[in-house]
Order: C-alpha cells, then structure tokens, then sequence
C-alpha cells in the first residue's frame, strides 16, 4: 500500500528527469559541475528547489556513470567518494548514527559514522539520540498508543519536539561539517510524523 501512495510521486520526479535525460553527456557532466560550483561553501536544506534538480540530474549521472568518463571536473574544493567516484556532496539526515552521511549522487553511506571527524560526531552521535525516540512516536504500536492516553497529543508533542531539533541539525551541525565537505545539505522534513520543510523555521 506504501508503495501505491508513493507511485504518483515517483512518476512525477521520473517526468522532472526528462530534461536531463536528454542532456548528452558532456552537457550533464557540465552542468553537474557549474551546480556544485554555487552549492560550494554552503549548507542547503534538501527540500531547496536547487538541490531538487541536483538530485535528479546526479542520479540520472550515475545511471550513466558520468564522473567515470572525465568529461568535466568539479570544482577543486570536491574530492572524489569512495562510494561512486562522483564529487562528495553529503546529507545529514536523522539516521546519521546508523547510515553515516548519505551521497547525494548514489543515496549510499558516503561516509559511515565512524569516520565523521570526531569534532563532530559526538555532537552528531548526542543530536540523533535525541531525535531517535521522538521521531519513534510515529511507529509506537497498539500497546504504546494505548499506554500514552491521548495519542493525538504525543503525536503532535514528538512533531513539534522533531521540528526544534531538524533546526539545531541545519544551524547548529550541517554547517560544523562545512569544515570538512565544501557543501553539506540537511534533511529538513521527516514524513512520518508529518512534518513538512516549511514547518522547519529558525
């Protein structure tokens, strides 16, 4: 049934590709790399309309394995994943103790938590610690419902509880591994307790 509800939206972002898929590849590998020139030295939320179209054209890329042919270079500041070889342009998301940073260009671990900088891992590490059991609200089954009373209101309780923390990720942590990567995108929404990018507000 999750699957139906998410086939008009993967029908929509297969459509949004189209103008990609008829790059050649020399126009997408530059295109690709004029793009990571104006993310370079930012922190973007991964609902930015920029970063949309990033997504699409780099899984498009990879499809092709554009990086692989060297028909155009990023700018100097990326340095290549070890996960695909495309430049390195990592996520934050929620599961970061789990999944590590996420490569934007792949959706594979680009670099597994262990290996995050140990400036900010602990700092990481102690934000998703937070964020797990808020974030679990949302999965709680029959007997943790019924156990909590008023649902509804733990519900909206752990939502509200959600939005606080993705702000502190985009503020406080996505621009710490600045240090680090030359442009960091965070994740600004968590779908299971409906929370939409622009309910996330500084």
């Amino acid at each position: 049934m999750a699957e139906n509800a998410d086939a008009p939206l993967e029908l929509l972002w297969k459509e949004y590709s189209l103008v990609f898929r008829d790059f050649d590849d020399l126009t997408l590998a530059r295109w690709l790399a004029q793009t990571l020139g104006q993310l370079e030295g930012k922190v973007w939320r991964f609902s930015h309309p920029l970063l949309g179209a990033y997504r699409v054209a780099a899984q498009v890329a990879h499809e092709r394995q554009i990086w692989h042919k060297r028909l155009a270079f990023p700018p100097t500041a990326y340095t290549e994943s070890p996960c695909c070889r495309a430049p390195m342009l990592p996520l934050l998301t929620r599961d970061v103790a789990e999944a590590g940073l996420i490569c934007q260009h792949c959706s594979e671990t680009l670099v597994p938590f262990d290996d995050i900088a140990a400036a900010v891992r602990d700092d990481l590490g102690q934000w998703a610690s937070h964020y797990t059991p808020v974030h679990q609200v949302a999965h709680w089954d029959d007997r943790q419902r019924k156990g909590a009373g008023d649902y509804d209101r733990a519900f909206e309780k752990a939502a509200e509880e959600a939005e606080v923390l993705l702000v502190q990720a985009g503020q406080s942590l996505a621009p710490k591994l600045l240090e680090f990567y030359p442009a960091v995108i965070w994740e600004d929404q968590d779908e299971c307790l409906e929370i939409r990018p622009e309910d996330v507000r500084p």
